[in-house]
């Protein structure tokens, strides 16, 4: 089925495109600084339906105004959070590589003091919606804009450092979301539709051809489309049958470039590398190669 989705931007309206959908590429949104910005609750995109999670304090934690700050930073609260108390976690986010707790009262804690029973993203925790690889972005919604990847190198070298950007968003749980993704990183999704329990609109990560646009343009500095359409054209056809790593797999009838509708990079050894559903923290995962008889004619090499 072929897909339109019209929605409304900060800047304006725009139509906004994802897996299978053939509509334009949008002009970019303008690539967002915010490093080193006080997030807030306002600058959040959250479900309404999902309401906030208490978990027991395992210390004593001081809040942070800002994620990644030192204990006694200024503007920090002493024992915000006392041992054993509730620390009602709003969204979870991410700085320095580890994982940071939002709260109702509007502190920052480190995951890592608060008892979630896992040491991953908590199940059913949103994302706040404040990391892209441009340094932060408030309430994007669908394709974003960012800084592209260096284009020098042999092949080989610009198809690892593709597939080294697109494995580098693996294990962040960023969720399967329908327009989500683009040069910028992660964003959320366009649409209000209820999947999987949530909304799309709300949900923080990427779809598939977000994803891979995603990938070639930090890793290769090459702007492949924003969708499946667009990228079935991106580059030359080859045979299934000589698939090489680096290659974009579709799904799609015979080379109907409007037909497609998942979109997966070839890994090589039997593998790909794809964000998919199930809308959970490992969308964008490693699988082993699946879906054949659906498979377009030819896959695409772009490098």
């Amino acid at each position: 089925m072929r897909i339109k989705i019209l929605t409304a931007l900060i800047a304006g309206s725009f139509a906004l495109t994802a897996c299978g959908s053939p509509t334009p590429e949008p002009a970019p949104a303008a690539a967002a600084d915010d490093s080193g910005v006080e997030f807030t609750a306002d600058d959040f995109e959250l479900d309404p339906a999902i309401a906030p999670k208490g978990y027991p304090a395992k210390v004593d934690i001081n809040g942070r105004k800002k994620k990644g700050q030192d204990a006694n930073a200024p503007g920090h609260k002493y024992n915000a959070y006392k041992k054993g108390d509730l620390v009602p976690v709003k969204c979870q986010s991410s700085s320095g590589g580890e994982i940071w707790d939002y709260t109702t009262e509007g502190w920052w804690v480190p995951d890592k003091y608060v008892k979630t029973g896992t040491d991953g993203w908590a199940p059913g925790v949103p994302r706040c919606g404040d990391e892209t690889s441009d340094g932060g972005g408030k309430k994007v919604h669908g394709r974003n804009n960012g800084p592209a990847g260096p284009k020098t190198g042999t092949r080989a070298e610009k198809i690892k450092r593709v597939i080294d950007a697109a494995k580098s968003q693996m294990g962040k749980g960023y969720l399967y979301s329908w327009g989500g993704g683009g040069k910028g990183g992660p964003s959320y999704g366009v649409e209000h539709h209820v999947r999987e329990g949530g909304d799309d609109y709300y949900r923080y990560g990427y779809d598939c051809s977000g994803f891979t646009l995603y990938a070639f343009w930090k890793g290769a500095g090459i702007d492949i489309g924003p969708n499946t359409t667009a990228q079935y054209k991106a580059g030359k056809q080859v045979p299934l049958t000589q698939l090489e790593p680096g290659d974009l797999i579709f799904w799609g009838n015979g080379d109907n470039a409007e037909s497609t509708t998942h979109v997966a990079i070839f890994l090589g050894g039997g593998k790909l590398l794809e964000a998919s559903w199930p809308r959970d923290a490992n969308s964008v995962r490693i699988k082993d190669l699946y879906g054949q008889g659906s498979w377009t004619a030819h896959a695409i090499r772009v490098i």
